[in-house]
């Protein structure tokens, strides 16, 4: 079950890549503000401050860059 708005976990960039990614191998900062301009993940915007919402983004991304196994 998703969580109620209220309960949505909102986090900076920096935050999202660690949460998202970990310490495997993210991506850099600015490719994840280029993904973010390219429109590949949904954010919020408070003034001029940008947040993200971890689960929000591995659903976006998973659905946008995931190669399923194709059987031969």
């Amino acid at each position: 079950m998703r969580p109620t708005p209220a309960h949505r976990q909102l986090l900076t960039a920096e935050e999202c890549i660690k949460a998202v990614f970990g310490e495997a191998s993210p991506p850099g900062l600015r490719t994840f503000r280029e993904w973010q301009a390219q429109g590949f993940f949904p954010f919020v915007r408070v003034g001029r401050r940008t947040f993200f919402d971890p689960e929000d983004v591995r659903a976006a991304l998973d659905r946008r860059f995931k190669v399923n196994a194709v059987e031969a």
